[in-house]
């Protein structure tokens, strides 16, 4: 029956290749399940594989008995020699990257552990999922150290940084949402509390209450002289010649005084210094939901157990509570990468110690535990 799938040539007429592929299908309906396209996969035939997904575009996500469909069963030794360019033709046609069989395997998975880096690149490209896991829990990098594919695994472990960045992003930027929420809560709270006492206060000591206790500053004549914006028609009363320097310099001079500029130009990296921001540590409280499990905080003017976004709870203590749980790097100068070796000992300092142990030293000083 696999013969006949390798006799369909484009150099054949459309008809004859038609006739040929009805003839494959004749004889591999009751295989297991297999289509045509199933068969031509398995075989690395390119050729018949772009006929087949033209002529008939519903087998490119078609399943056999074990829920494999034409992307996973591609992924094989037999067809090692022309597997990308059956996969490309696959993946031009709109297969699913995704599609897990009946043992939850991604094609991912598959290519991972046959050690196809090119397909492997293929399948990323096009939206594979590298955090995927089959059913037995492994993701394709836990396959592709499982068979020794280092190049496979190093690349795969770079996507999967790369994955956990991007998630971890997004998970940030929805916890920043209701960290601002609860900031202008707080304030809000702070001034309804503010106003409170001063009215208790007043009515103590009997006097009328106060509608705005916002202080209104007026500017005065010299504020208004100050905020003028018409530096540059300043002109000296009088100009000195100074001995040695000729009319050039002089009026050089005199230009660059009128010019009205900054006081101060930073460039390059700010100070250290990690910027301060607000702690909700003694207003907000998380928890977590007894019966659900998922996060909750509660909040010092109102005790009701609200839900937050379906979160980690590490993510939203690290957003909301930012100085018990500082950031790992602290500002902008330590993204710098510095030379090991010239970071100064904080412990005891070992005499003739080799180059290795001086790096050793130097590591367990300066990484951080737990971070690493």
């Amino acid at each position: 029956m696999f013969p006949a799938v390798a006799a369909v040539s484009p150099e054949r007429s459309d008809v004859s290749q038609h006739q040929s592929v009805a003839s494959v299908n004749r004889r591999v309906d009751a295989a297991q399940g297999l289509s045509a396209l199933h068969v031509a996969c398995i075989y690395g035939q390119p050729a018949t594989v772009q006929l087949l997904v033209e002529s008939r575009p519903g087998l490119v996500n078609c399943s056999d008995s074990q829920g494999r469909r034409p992307i996973h069963v591609v992924l094989s030794s037999q067809s090692a020699s022309s597997t990308s360019a059956c996969l490309r033709h696959l993946l031009e046609h709109e297969a699913d990257v995704n599609a897990t069989t009946d043992f939850g395997e991604t094609p991912l998975h598959l290519a991972a552990s046959e050690g196809l880096l090119n397909c492997v690149e293929m399948l990323v490209k096009a939206g594979a999922d590298v955090l995927a896991k089959n059913g037995i829990g492994h993701t394709p990098l836990d396959l592709a150290r499982i068979w020794c594919r280092r190049k496979v695994a190093r690349y795969l472990k770079s996507c999967m940084w790369q994955a956990d960045k991007k998630r971890e992003m997004e998970e940030r930027k929805q916890a920043q949402v209701l960290y601002r929420e609860l900031v202008d809560m707080v304030k809000q709270n702070k001034k309804k509390l503010a106003d409170e006492k001063m009215e208790e206060w007043a009515n103590k000591k009997g006097l009328p209450p106060l509608k705005d206790f916002t202080p209104r500053v007026k500017l005065s004549q010299y504020h208004a002289q100050c905020l003028k914006s018409d530096q540059s028609s300043f002109k000296p009363s009088h100009t000195t010649a100074q001995p040695g320097v000729s009319q050039e310099d002089t009026a050089s001079m005199q230009r660059r005084a009128a010019t009205p500029g900054p006081w101060t130009i930073y460039i390059g990296l700010q100070s250290a210094k990690p910027a301060t921001e607000s702690d909700l540590r003694n207003s907000v409280s998380l928890c977590r939901n007894s019966s659900t499990g998922r996060p909750q905080y509660i909040t010092e003017w109102d005790r009701t157990p609200r839900p937050t976004p379906h979160l980690p709870l590490d993510v939203l203590e690290r957003v909301l509570f930012p100085r018990a749980f500082p950031p790992r790097i602290a500002s902008s100068e330590h993204f710098f990468p510095r030379d090991i070796l010239e970071v100064q000992h904080r412990g005891l300092q070992v005499k003739n110690a080799s180059s290795w142990t001086e790096v050793a030293m130097h590591l367990a000083e300066v990484l951080e535990s737990g971070h690493y």
